[in-house]
């Protein structure tokens, strides 16, 4: 790579949206929109930067990928969209959620922590392909270190998530009886 070029890439990296952008509103002190540098390859003289950018909200992704777009663009890059993972905001008064948390406290004594955590969740495909289901929720094992090489689970926090959904679908179960 030419140095001139080099040296327009770092201008361009130096300046692209890389870390949080905003921080929601409806849940103090998680991140709703960012961006970051996941890969960026040099092979056969040709450069390629690809930034995942995620929000609860798919409007709020497009504006900052559109964003990012256009500062390749305005740095002589080409840049394309593609491969977005949807957005799911969750509903705290959620019947369901009401549900899941009495069922919880139940089967485990002290009530469940509602968390609400700034990743891909199966909840955003979800609904994004079913745009009928109004209410869902996510849980699951305590992970340590997510994708990366040390990832481990706590075996007995995936013991209580079957524990819970299994005793979460016989009270659905009743309601509907």
């Amino acid at each position: 790579m030419a140095m001139a070029e080099r040296d327009r890439l770092f201008a361009f990296l130096d300046i692209a949206a890389n870390g949080v952008a905003q921080v929601s509103a409806d849940f103090p002190g998680v991140t709703d929109t960012s961006s970051n540098l996941g890969v960026l390859a040099l092979q056969q003289g040709v450069c390629k930067a690809t930034f995942k950018v995620r929000s609860l909200h798919d409007a709020r992704a497009d504006v900052l990928a559109d964003k990012l777009a256009a500062h390749a663009s305005a740095y002589g890059f080409q840049a394309e969209k593609g491969g977005a993972y949807p957005g799911w905001t969750p509903n705290p008064a959620s019947d369901l959620l009401v549900l899941c948390q009495q069922v919880y406290a139940e089967q485990f004594g002290p009530p469940a922590s509602l968390q609400v955590i700034h990743a891909g969740l199966e909840c955003g495909l979800l609904a994004a392909s079913h745009p009928h289901l109004d209410m869902m929720i996510s849980f699951g094992p305590d992970i340590r270190g997510a994708h990366a090489p040390g990832e481990r689970v706590e075996i007995e926090s995936v013991a209580r998530c079957w524990q819970l959904l299994k005793a979460v679908l016989q009270a659905l179960a009743h309601r509907a009886g």
